[in-house]
C-alpha cells in the first residue's frame, strides 16, 4: 500500500495504490492521520489491485472526521465494493483535476 500526497492551503489530494486490506489497515491509518487536519480531502483509488471490508470501513471513519471527501470513483474494483455499501463516488473530470483549488 501507498499513498501519494500532494497538499494545498485547507485541501489535499491523495492517490492510494497496491492492496488496501486487514494485511495493510495499520500502515494506511498512520498515512490518513496527517490528512485530518485538512478542510477537503480527495482520493484517488485507480492504482488500487485488492481491497477489503477492513480498509473500507477505515475510509468511512476517515471521511466522517473530515469537513469534505472526495472519493474518486477511478477504479471499477473500489467504486463496487462502496456501491455495495450504499457509498456514492465522484466521477474524475477531464485531466484529472477534481476542482479543489
Amino acid at each position: 500500500m501507498t499513498l501519494h500526497v500532494e497538499t494545498g492551503e485547507g485541501w489535499a489530494r491523495a492517490s492510494l495504490s497496491g492492496e488496501l486490506s486487514v494485511y495493510t489497515v495499520e500502515q494506511l491509518k498512520s498515512e490518513l492521520l496527517p490528512l485530518l487536519g485538512q478542510e477537503s480531502v480527495s482520493l484517488s483509488f485507480a492504482e488500487v489491485t485488492e481491497v477489503d471490508g477492513c480498509a473500507l470501513q477505515l475510509l468511512l471513519v476517515f471521511g466522517r472526521q473530515l469537513r469534505r471527501l472526495e472519493l474518486l470513483a477511478d477504479n471499477p474494483l473500489v467504486s463496487e465494493a462502496f456501491q455495495l455499501l450504499g457509498v456514492a463516488l465522484t466521477a474524475p473530470t477531464a485531466g484529472g483535476e477534481d476542482g479543489l483549488e
